[in-house]
Parts: C-alpha cells; sequence; structure tokens
C-alpha cells in the first residue's frame, strides 16, 4: 500500500484549484452552449452531444497540467484497458495510450516554456544516447528517400514516419516518467497499478467462465505481447524476493501472481518461446544480483544443466519453432545483405521492407522482416543507430547497478534490481522478435500497448537517481503492509 499521507497531499491539492477550474469549465460551457444554440436550426441536433465531451476534456486538461504525474500513470491503464475509438484501417492501431502520451509530451513542453520559461530535461547518463538515436532517426529518415535499390519503391513516405513515429514515442515514455514524477511515491503507485491490472488478467484467464471476458476486456497488445510477461516477472519476483516490508498476504499474493504467471506462460503457451523465455532470464538475473551469496552456485548449477542435458534445452527452445528459426535465421542473414547498400545509417525507416523481394527467401520472392529488433534498428538506422541503443541500455545497466547499492532496502531496492532483471530480459526479448521498439511493418502500433512498459519503468530509475543520488534530504519510501 502506499503512504496516506502522499495521497491525502494529492487529493488538496486537487481540491485547492478546483474552483478556477470550475469557473473556466463554467465560461467556456456557456459560450459552447450559445453558439450551438445559435446554430442549431442548420446542424444535427447530435452535435450538442459534443457539449459535455468538451467539458469533459477541458477539465482532463485542466487536471493534467496540474497533476501531470497521474496522467502518466493512467499510461498504464490507456494502454491495458481502453480499446481504439478511431476508423477503418491503420488508424484503428493509434491507441488511446499512444494519443494520451502525445497530450502528455505536449503540456510538458508548454510547461516549460510557458510557466519556467526554459526547456530542462532531468539530466541523467542514458540521455544522451537516446537523443542522438533520435537524431539519427531523423537523419536516416531523410537518407531514406534515396532509392538504394532503384528497381523497386521505398516504403509509402506515410510508413516511413510512422516507422520512425515508434522510436519517438518509446522515448517519449522514457522522459515522461522521467521528468514528470516528481518522487518515487509515483512509481510505487505505478507499480502497483500494474500488478493490479496483471492479477486480474492472469487469475481471469485460469477461470473458464470469466477468460472469454478477459481477452474482451484487455486489449490485443498488451497481454499478448512478450514485454507484458517479462515485466510482470520482473515486478513481481523484485517485490516478493527483495522487498522486506512488505506484509506476508502481499508476498503470497504476489507468489501467486507469479507461480500462475509462469503456470500459464509454460503450459498454456509453452510453444510461444516469446513470452516464457524472456521472463525466465529476468527472474534470473533478478537473482544472480539480489542474492550475491548464491551466485557461484547459480553459475556451477546452470553450467552442469547445460552441459549434461544440452539436448532437452535445446528442444526446449527450438520445440515446435524449428521451421521458424530456420526462416528468421535466413531472414536476417538477407537483411544484413541489404543493409550492405548503406550499413553506416541504414536504409531508412521502414524501407529495408520493400527491398526483401529482391532477396528470395526459401525460393519466394516476398516481402518479409527480421522478426528481430537489433536487425531492424541496424536496416533502419545503420550501425549508427545500433551502437547508439546499445550505448543507451549500457547506461541503463550502469544507472541500476549503482543505484542497487545506494536506495534504501523495501520498494527501491526491489524496484531498481527488478528493472535490471527487466532490462536483460527486453534485451534478450529483442532476438526472438521486435518487442521493445515494434517494427512498423510487424508488431506495429499495437504492440505499443506492451512495450512502453520497458520505457517507463526503465524511466524511473532516473526518478531513483534524482532521488538518491543527486539529494541528500529525500526519506525513503515506506511501503506498508
Amino acid at each position: 500500500m502506499i503512504d496516506k499521507n502522499f495521497i491525502e497531499t494529492q487529493i488538496e491539492t486537487i481540491v485547492e484549484h478546483s474552483r478556477t477550474w470550475i469557473k473556466i469549465l463554467i465560461v467556456g460551457a456557456v459560450i459552447a452552449i450559445s453558439v450551438l444554440l445559435a446554430i442549431v436550426s442548420t446542424v444535427d441536433v447530435k452535435l450538442l452531444l459534443l457539449i459535455p465531451i468538451a467539458i469533459a476534456g477541458c477539465g482532463g486538461v485542466l487536471f493534467l497540467l496540474r497533476q501531470p504525474a497521474w496522467g502518466v500513470v493512467g499510461l498504464i491503464v490507456a494502454s491495458s484497458l481502453v480499446p481504439s475509438f478511431l476508423g477503418d484501417g491503420q488508424l484503428r492501431n493509434i491507441s488511446p495510450a499512444i494519443m494520451l502520451e502525445g497530450l502528455l509530451f505536449g503540456l510538458w513542453i508548454l510547461d516549460m516554456v510557458a510557466r519556467q520559461r526554459h526547456i530542462h530535461w532531468v539530466p541523467s547518463r542514458p540521455n544522451l544516447p537516446l537523443a542522438l538515436f533520435l537524431i539519427t532517426g531523423v537523419i536516416a529518415l531523410i537518407n531514406g528517400q534515396i532509392n538504394y535499390y532503384y528497381v523497386t519503391k521505398l516504403a509509402p513516405i506515410t510508413a516511413q514516419i510512422s516507422a520512425f513515429g515508434l522510436f519517438v514515442l518509446s522515448a517519449i515514455a522514457f522522459w515522461l516518467v522521467s521528468n514528470r514524477f516528481s518522487s518515487p511515491r509515483w512509481l510505487v503507485i505505478t507499480v502497483w497499478l500494474f500488478l493490479g491490472l496483471s492479477s486480474v488478467y492472469i487469475f481471469g484467464r485460469l477461470i473458464p467462465p470469466l477468460k472469454p471476458m478477459i481477452f474482451r476486456t484487455f486489449q490485443y497488445g498488451f497481454g499478448d505481447a512478450s514485454l507484458f510477461w517479462t515485466w510482470l516477472a520482473a515486478m513481481t519476483t523484485s517485490q516478493l524476493l527483495l522487498n522486506k516490508q512488505l506484509g506476508q498476504r502481499w508476498r503470497i499474493a504476489l507468489g501467486a501472481l507469479l507461480a500462475a504467471s509462469l503456470y500459464i506462460a509454460l503450459g498454456e503457451a509453452y510453444s510461444w518461446k516469446s513470452g516464457w523465455l524472456p521472463a525466465l532470464i529476468t527472474i534470473a538475473a533478478i537473482i544472480f544480483v539480489g542474492f550475491p551469496r548464491y551466485r557461484q552456485y547459480a553459475v556451477l548449477m546452470g553450467m552442469v544443466v547445460l552441459v549434461v542435458g544440452f539436448s532437452q534445452i535445446s528442444g526446449a527452445v527450438t520445440g515446435e519453432e524449428d521451421y521458424s528459426i530456420l526462416t528468421r535465421v535466413e531472414a536476417s542473414s538477407l537483411i544484413l545483405k541489404i543493409v550492405k547498400a548503406n550499413p553506416i545509417i541504414g536504409l531508412g525507416p521502414a524501407n529495408y521492407y520493400w527491398y526483401t523481394p529482391l532477396f528470395p527467401i526459401q525460393g519466394y520472392r516476398v516481402q518479409f522482416n527480421s522478426h528481430n529488433n537489433y536487425i531492424d534498428i541496424l536496416a533502419q538506422t545503420g550501425l549508427v543507430g545500433l551502437g547508439l541503443f546499445i550505448w543507451f541500455a549500457v547506461e541503463l545497466g550502469r544507472l541500476a547497478w549503482r543505484l542497487k547499492d545506494t536506495v534504501p532496502q523495501g520498494f527501491p531496492r526491489a524496484f531498481v534490481i527488478g528493472t535490471f532483471g527487466g532490462l536483460i530480459g527486453t534485451l534478450a526479448s529483442g532476438i526472438l522478435g521486435d518487442w521493445f521498439i515494434p517494427f512498423v511493418y510487424n508488431v506495429g502500433y499495437v504492440g505499443f500497448r506492451s512495450s512502453i512498459l520497458f520505457w517507463m519503468f526503465s524511466g524511473g530509475l532516473v526518478v531513483l537517481e534524482q532521488t538518491y543520488l543527486k539529494r541528500e534530504d529525500i526519506k525513503p519510501v515506506i511501503v506498508k503492509p
């Protein structure tokens, strides 16, 4: 549970400014109603329904201006539960989470320009490689207007911009958390909200009468994507094993959630290796870092199991996906040949997909993608872009490693080690698919519902860095049982 004083402070802040909000809303409503009533004879009466929507929208914007951190927390709800309500085609892939993130980013920039009078990012080492990664993406987008294989077409400019947009959205999610969370208490809220929603999803799947409703309620691209399982394993394992401030009931609940999730991943969804393999890697990384006295035994046991049971392990990893692995390896090798046209800066966002028919796979001239995040980044932004992303990941790992021995025991330390494990699992998932930066022609914008978890929780490391490495007057976060 979260400190009650913190919640009470937030409520008082909202109430304090409520009179101003109400006045603005009343004035806006009067103006809107007056205008609509004046032209009601020439328009559909259904337009009157826009009035409460407009009022609610104004109220929401005002609320987010005053309490931006609640909006960032709301990204978890929007990603998991809120369906897309736009039209047909590709617009349906633009989830409310993406629109909310864009609104939060715009309000953040507006606040810095209009109120603070300067643009300011919370300083942290991961910022530089991430910013350079986006700049490289812009250069690659411009470079992508060059057709390196003139016998075929480039990707449509809308697809190129959309592919680059996924880079931008990922970085914004990271920066929103690191800059808009004023204290670690927001991380507490975010983590427990995520675990609470995950509990409904996991236990609902185990109850046959509820299973259809669960699949309808939780949106496609969230629970059926690799990073949901990776970060569920990261947060449950770390809080269960390392947060000694949790009461017995909470630890039992977390243990049940972890066991139920592994039961589904290793049982019902065993053939889908992107689900359970990164999750197990995440758990192993958390145990390795969180319990240093057992590291040598864990490594020794892993080596024995690997030597004795190599055939069984390799069979478990490949399983029913031998053909899939074969085609993915060939696809990656062919895409590496395509990238030779410009290995430094790549071929531009989305473009390599349109070059692939020139390189037959399994004897067929078809469009295909790599199903590999690293190959995708290399093909789109070249060695420069891939190198910058690896630099960013290394800086995240270094930051987590520094924080693990600096932050207080309890939630902060459990979060840091859990995020480190989640980072390792996320990087492993990138070998199995385009999970942490979805490729526009594969996982696409739908997959951002899940990939946002990596970027948000990683941004939490910067929040803890600012609290415990940059300030000395902040009291430890208290997580009550």
